[in-house]
């Protein structure tokens, strides 16, 4: 009895100290596990200060280079900005030195080719010595007559304008000194252009030359005492009107005038050049008067010169009133 007893007494303490040593590892392993997540904690926490120091001392450096860099780029920006505004301040001033040369040049030009004094101006030119101004083919400018043989036999213009590399020189009768009867009622007009084929105003070449409502001496209309008109309507479809750009095949303006008379105004206009040939344009007007109302008969024809010096028909417009 004593035996069994003693028996169950050593099996309870066995248990207890079991329990007891479990409750001790449990514990322990707790323990541990606080440990082990206060150390992660702790690794956490040192990682996220060493992030933000690093942020930090990037973001002090960054600043600290571009606060360097800026005032560079500005001060290299301000060098190039005063560096440009010199050359163009350099170049503008060339520049305005090369045009007050150039205007002094060419002021002093226009005094040798111009006359000032329209009372003292003299127009010299005639169909004759229009037509005998010529002009070279296309890149043979340097057989053409000069500015100053020009001014020599022709005498100075009226004006003058510049270009670039040349100048247009224009001799122009004034208004006043148009005839009242017989002319195209404008002012007669030569314009010549000249080229200076090394942009320095020594020398220039003809090119171009245009004549505008010129007169002729040799070419007259009828005066206002002996013009007849004898035109009529049916006159028209009589014609011979030949090529319309250079009269080839029309009639000649002999022809028209021993049928009809001399015209009412007179003009020569154009170039006188191969695509350009001179223009004689010719006028008959009858006007009719009445007290109530003007009534007018009017006959346009324009001929164009030919190589042998003629004029051939290129065009013929009539507008007849019909209502007397």
């Amino acid at each position: 009895m004593r035996r069994s007893s003693r028996k169950k007494h050593d099996t309870n303490s066995f248990r207890d100290i079991k329990k007891e040593l479990y409750k001790q590892q449990k514990i322990k392993r707790e323990e541990l596990s606080m440990m082990a997540i206060q150390e992660e904690k702790k690794r956490i926490n040192s990682a996220f200060i060493l992030l933000c120091l690093t942020l930090s001392f990037a973001l002090f450096f960054g600043f600290y280079y571009y606060s360097q860099k800026i005032p560079k780029a500005n001060l290299k920006y301000k060098s190039d900005n005063t560096v440009s505004s010199v050359s163009r301040e350099s170049t503008t001033t060339q520049q305005d030195e090369a045009e007050l040369e150039m205007d002094k040049k060419q002021k002093e030009l226009k005094k040798k080719i111009v006359e000032e004094d329209e009372k003292k101006f003299v127009f010299k030119w005639t169909l004759d010595n229009f037509v005998e101004l010529k002009i070279a083919k296309v890149g043979e400018w340097k057989n053409n007559p000069t500015l100053e043989e020009v001014i020599t036999k022709y005498g100075k213009g009226s004006n003058v304008s510049f270009t670039e590399n040349g100048l247009t020189l224009t001799y122009k009768t004034r208004i006043v000194d148009v005839p009242r009867y017989g002319s195209s009622g404008h002012p007669q007009e030569i314009s010549l252009g000249f080229y200076d084929p090394d942009s320095n105003g020594k020398k220039y070449y003809l090119i171009t030359k245009t004549a505008v409502y010129l007169d002729d001496i040799n070419n007259l209309p009828a005066t206002k005492n002996e013009f007849v008109f004898k035109w009529k309507p049916e006159d028209m479809d009589t014609l011979t009107v030949g090529d319309s750009q250079y009269g080839k095949g029309g009639m000649t303006y002999q022809e028209v005038v021993g049928r009809f008379g001399l015209p009412s105004d007179i003009n020569f206009s154009g170039s006188d050049t191969d695509y350009s040939p001179l223009s004689l344009q010719v006028n008959y007007f009858n006007i009719h008067r009445p007290p109530a109302e003007r009534k007018s008969d009017r006959v346009s024809l324009i001929f164009k010169r030919q190589e042998d010096g003629s004029f051939c028909l290129a065009d013929a417009r009539s507008e007849f009133d019909k209502s007397w």
